[in-house]
């Protein structure tokens, strides 16, 4: 882990947040069109202060990428990455996350049959024939315009927040400032 690290990740607002889980909505629909496993990546939360989309943070510190026994969640460049096909579905990274952004689902195993299996339903969560997985907000990886959840909300409670961008941008700001006060100077 890098020391200066700055992740992407996607931030609510609560206070505009209306509660309409459309966000919820378009992550599983992304989701499924990527060939991930089709369940959202965030969760509409209904609190006693109000209702917001809780989603991973993409903690530069990571402790669940910390905790993961077989490197299914990694630091990426700009990212926590996980690799779902590695996943072991133990749930420390479940635990280890401060922000409960992280939860176990179950996918359907290609070996199982399940019409001749009617017990097995695909729905729960460490159900016998099933694999669990942890299921994480990856930001839509690969998806040409970011984060589905951002670019469907009605109210813009949710913003997609890229560090180095902005970084950039200051940077550039700062340089400008200082190419003119340089000029006023010469002047």
């Amino acid at each position: 882990m890098q020391i200066n690290k700055k992740n992407k990740f996607v931030i609510a607002n609560p206070e505009k947040c209306i509660g309409c889980a459309t966000c919820m909505a378009a992550c599983f629909e992304s989701a499924y069109e990527r060939g991930k496993l089709a369940t959202p990546r965030l969760i509409v939360t209904r609190g006693m202060y109000g209702v917001m989309p809780n989603q991973c943070r993409q903690c530069d510190d990571a402790p669940c990428a910390n905790v993961c026994p077989v490197g299914a969640l990694r630091f990426g460049e700009d990212e926590i990455e996980l690799y779902e096909e590695i996943c072991i579905g133990c749930k420390l990274c479940s635990i280890a996350c401060p922000f409960g952004a992280i939860r176990p689902a179950a996918e359907a195993m290609p070996s199982v049959d399940y019409r001749l299996e009617p017990e097995k339903i695909p729905t729960l969560e460490s159900a016998i024939g099933l694999k669990t997985i942890a299921v994480k907000c990856d930001l839509c990886k690969g998806r040409e315009g970011g984060p589905a959840c951002v670019e469907v909300c009605p109210t813009d409670a949710l913003v997609f927040f890229e560090p180095k961008k902005q970084d950039q941008l200051v940077m550039n700001k700062a340089t400008e400032a200082v190419d003119a006060l340089v000029q006023c100077i010469k002047a």
